[in-house]
Order: structure tokens, then C-alpha cells, then sequence
């Protein structure tokens, strides 16, 4: 028996998150980053994808191509919030869960739907995605397949708030009509490539696969088995479920594109450093080691993943510390081939209280308030849904970067 497995994927998470802070802006084109020249959009709405913006675009260029558009920083206590209350939902549904960002994850549905789904997988699917909407106001398509590669490719399929089912025996009906740059895993330099030799679906590069064409070969040899494989429905069903590991606080972000220019990737890298700073805070914990994660594009297979590690002089969770350690670690050690993940993750963790012992009671207390007024300054420009207060060493870092 095959089995039910699902990826669940966030639409337009960052955007979402700022339509329910705020309604008013339902319908509107908003991107997700930051004003300046060095500003990247991280993420954009479907109204603002209209004119032509999208993910990795500079602040200044999304700007040119739709002057309307309302450009909002990231909230990342929100973003957090809301993600996991995301996975806190899916658990209900089955406990084989893999998370893989803080807007997406697999789930292996086969038992609790053979349970629950009384014969009507669509009807079985609509009733979570709903769910999803009335518990958490979020929005999500679903891709429900035998394999993970399906399942993804089903979730891609149809946005917003999508349903798509891809059985084996739906493969060619659904997917090989897609364009080729659609298959989950072909790079944004692969595909250009592939049109030049005159394979523009996905199922053109299967049936040149099949016959051992040499063109199609000399450009992805490598990736051959692997392509066949998901095309046939003979990849992994295995959902990888994680225990949370409560000595370290982790993130990581898929990239809108692969990425192999440091300054491109670094705003992805400061946003994961700053949700991890929040999430330290929110734990009232301690960090002493950081860690950065990279995912290479070129490994389709396995996405080959590594990692780096460094560990600091003493306990922190203040930003700018952790900004200027990640950044030294990652400068240290992107090689500048592609990525499509960059991961930030903190480890060593101890519980503040812990850290009396470890400095002075005047720096404590110091620290203390600091911390203090960096919550309340949060908080504020929450409730006020703009940035009215912000602290004086933030506002010397923006004044500095103009």
C-alpha cells in the first residue's frame, strides 16, 4: 500500500503574517524587506507579483516596477508565533511531521487518514486547510502524493490555498506538461540551458532521458537516476520526524533562487540571526555556540548540506553580538559555490538565571534591562503596527548604511 504524503506549504507567509496584523492591506502589492539600495525583498504577495516583482529582487528595482508597492520589514515575533502554531495544528493530524522552514513541512498522513478520511481524500484535505484558516487566519496549499517529490510538486502546483493530489499514475497527465524550470530541484542556470537544446517540458527531459540523449546527458549525466526515479514515483516516502532539541534553537530559509554571491545571500542570513535572537529572548536562554548551515544546489540528489561552527567567549543573546560573530563565521567559510538553504542555529544554551554565576551582578543587571527594554520595544511597535520606538544603537546601524 502506498503511502499518504503530504507537503504543506505557507502562501506568502511573511506577507500573510502583516495582512493579519493588518486587514487593511488584503489585496494590496506588498513586499516583504527593507528601503535602500542593499534592500532585497525576501517575499512579495501575488497582487505585487503582478507587476513583476519577486523574491530576491532589490528594494529599489520592486520599487521601479510598482511604485504602489508597500514595503514592510519582517515581523519575526509574529513570524515565530505563528509558525508554531502552524506545526502545534499539523501534530493533530499525525506525528510523523518534518519540518523543513517555518512555512512548510511534510507530514505522513497514511494512518490518519485510513482512520479519519472515510474514503474522500480531497473532502479529508479541505478540512485541514480550512481548519489551518480559522485556527491561525494562515493560508496553505497542499500537494498529497506517495513520495515526498510529489507531494512537493503538488503543493507548488496550485497557489493559493491549492489541493492537488499526484498519483503515479497521474504523473504524466500533471506533471510532464509543466515547464521544465517547475521540476523541484532543475537550477535556475540548469534550465536556460535545457531550452537551448530544445527541452521546454518536464516531460521533454524525460523522454530525452529514456533515450540516453547525449545533449541532455552532457548537462546533467549526474542527476539522471535521480530524475527518473521521481518522475516514476520511486523516491523517498520516508518522513524524517525530529525530536526538538531543547540545547539549541535552530532556523533556516530556503532560498527564493540559488544563490552563490555573498552579498545576495547575506539579508537571508540576518534575518534567520535576528528570528534566533527573538527565540533566545522568548526562551530566556543563553547561546555560546553558533552554528551556519548551507544546502548545495548542485547535489540534486541529496542536497548535499554543511556546516560550520564556532564557540564565542562567553554566553549572549544580544544581536549585534551574534550579527557580528555570524557574519565573520559565514565570511570565513561560504566557499561561493551555490546554495539554495543558508540555516542559523544557536547551541550550548543555558537559562539566564545561569549566567549570574558567570559575570558580575552590575553587568547582569545591565543586561538584564537590556533585554527588558528589547522586549517592550517589540511589543510597542506591535501594538502601534509601525516602528515608533527604536533603540539608540539600531538607529546608529541604519544612519550608518545610508
Amino acid at each position: 500500500m502506498s503511502k499518504i504524503i503530504a507537503h504543506i506549504d505557507l502562501n506568502t507567509f511573511f506577507v500573510r503574517v502583516e495582512e493579519i496584523k493588518d486587514p487593511s492591506l488584503i489585496g494590496k502589492p506588498i513586499g516583504i524587506g527593507n528601503e535602500g539600495r542593499s534592500g532585497i525583498i525576501s517575499t512579495c504577495s501575488y497582487e505585487a507579483r503582478k507587476y513583476g516583482v519577486s523574491s530576491g529582487m532589490p528594494t529599489f528595482e520592486a520599487k521601479k516596477l510598482c511604485p504602489q508597492l508597500i514595503l514592510k520589514p519582517a515581523d519575526f515575533k509574529l513570524i515565530n508565533l505563528l509558525s508554531r502554531e502552524f506545526i502545534s495544528y499539523l501534530k493533530q493530524f499525525s506525528n510523523k511531521l518534518e519540518q523543513l522552514s517555518c512555512d512548510e513541512c511534510y507530514l505522513d498522513l497514511t494512518d490518519s487518514y485510513y482512520r479519519f478520511g472515510h474514503n474522500n481524500i480531497y473532502n479529508y484535505l479541505k478540512n485541514i486547510q480550512n481548519g489551518l484558516y480559522k485556527k491561525t487566519k494562515l493560508k496553505c496549499s497542499i500537494g498529497i502524493g506517495p513520495t515526498k517529490f510529489l507531494a512537493k510538486m503538488g503543493s507548488d502546483y496550485k497557489k493559493p490555498m491549492g489541493i492537488t493530489i499526484i498519483r503515479k499514475k497521474d504523473i504524466k497527465n500533471i506533471l510532464f506538461p509543466l515547464d521544465v524550470k517547475n521540476f523541484y530541484g532543475i537550477g535556475k542556470k540548469t534550465y536556460p540551458k535545457l531550452y537551448k537544446i530544445d527541452i521546454h517540458t518536464i516531460g521533454d527531459l524525460y523522454n530525452k532521458l529514456i533515450q540516453n540523449d547525449y545533449k541532455t546527458l552532457s548537462l546533467i549525466s549526474n542527476q539522471k537516476d535521480y530524475i527518473l526515479a521521481c518522475l516514476e514515483g520511486r523516491t523517498s516516502d520516508i518522513v524524517e520526524t525530529q525530536r526538538s532539541d531543547p540545547k539549541s534553537i535552530g532556523t533556516t530559509r530556503t532560498l527564493p533562487f540559488d544563490m552563490s554571491i555573498k552579498d545576495d545571500i547575506t539579508p537571508y542570513l540576518l534575518e534567520e540571526i535576528k528570528r534566533i535572537t527573538l527565540a533566545l529572548k522568548e526562551e530566556r536562554k543563553l547561546a555560546k555556540t553558533i552554528t551556519i548551515t548551507y544546502k548545495d544546489a548542485k547535489c540534486i540528489d541529496d542536497f548535499k548540506t554543511t556546516t560550520v561552527s564556532k564557540t564565542l567567549d562567553e554566553f549572549t543573546d544580544n544581536e549585534e553580538k551574534l550579527t557580528k560573530e555570524g557574519l565573520k563565521l559565514f565570511d570565513s567559510s561560504f566557499k561561493g559555490n551555490e546554495i539554495r538553504l543558508i540555516g542559523f542555529t544557536v547551541k550550548n544554551l543555558i537559562d539566564r538565571n545561569e549566567a549570574v554565576t558567570q559575570m558580575t551582578f552590575d553587568n547582569y543587571m545591565i543586561h538584564e534591562k537590556e533585554n527588558e527594554l528589547y522586549l517592550l520595544i517589540n511589543k510597542i511597535n506591535r501594538d502601534f503596527k509601525k516602528e515608533v520606538l527604536v533603540r539608540a544603537s539600531d538607529l546608529k546601524k541604519k544612519n550608518g548604511n545610508r
